[in-house]
């Protein structure tokens, strides 16, 4: 199979990976993250980059005699509806049944749903996550203005900090998501530190590419995949 995949850049080591033994012709296009905090943002995002795709002007994909993709897969989760209204008039478009990309990290909704289960207030920390955003890491509010002043103007840099702030009273466990026999320095050095700030759990979680890999390998059953013919879209249930 030929397929065209859009990911947040948060899963860029993942699907990296997955992506390097896997069977199938995929071309890949990372998005920045963050699109999830305005789902109307992400849904209007996902759609500008496949109605290119249609057309044939994506600027991220193989020109000239190639031939056409049986499916665009999307590697992300309902996002809060960002994914919801998303259509192709040419492709049909494949994407898992979760909630977020930590169901995907975790391997499957079920043991998203036992994690969440035993701690709603969970901040996850990955890789990707560490490398594409900003994260609790214990600092102070001055220190978390610079760090977002990096990346965000001054006012939406100030206004983070103080959010960031604020907003850890909601969590009490800091959660990490690694694979087995690698290190996951920056992850669990930032959600170690969060903890100690904070004084939250900390816990870790080892990484489960199932779900991942059935979605680029094509393993796409009913129960964890919804496949959207050309011209429809999907609703949350």
């Amino acid at each position: 199979m030929r397929l065209k995949l859009i990911a947040c850049k948060v899963l860029t080591r993942e699907i990296s990976a997955l992506s390097a033994v896997c069977p199938h012709y995929i071309d890949v296009t990372f998005l920045r993250q963050g699109f999830h905090n305005d789902p109307a943002l992400l849904q209007k995002t996902l759609q500008a980059e496949i109605d290119r795709i249609d057309r044939g002007e994506d600027i991220y994909s193989c020109s000239g005699s190639m031939p056409d993709y049986d499916a665009i897969l999307l590697a992300y989760g309902l996002c809060g509806g960002g994914t919801c209204g998303v259509t192709s008039r040419k492709y049909p478009i494949v994407l898992p049944r979760a909630a977020d990309c930590i169901t995907l990290l975790l391997g499957s909704r079920e043991r998203y749903r036992r994690a969440f289960e035993e701690e709603s207030g969970t901040f996850w920390y990955t890789e990707g996550w560490v490398e594409n955003s900003p994260v609790p890491d214990g600092k102070n509010e001055k220190a978390a203005y610079e760090k977002y002043r990096r990346i965000y103007d001054e006012e939406s840099a100030r206004f983070l900090a103080a959010e960031e702030e604020s907003f850890v009273g909601n969590y009490r466990r800091a959660a990490v998501i690694g694979k087995r026999g690698t290190d996951s320095s920056a992850a669990k050095q930032a959600a170690k530190k969060a903890a100690d700030a904070y004084d939250w759990n900390y816990i870790e979680y080892e990484y489960d590419d199932r779900l991942l890999s059935r979605l680029l390998n094509g393993g796409w059953d009913a129960s964890d995949f919804l496949i959207l013919p050309k011209g429809h879209s999907a609703r949350p249930s």
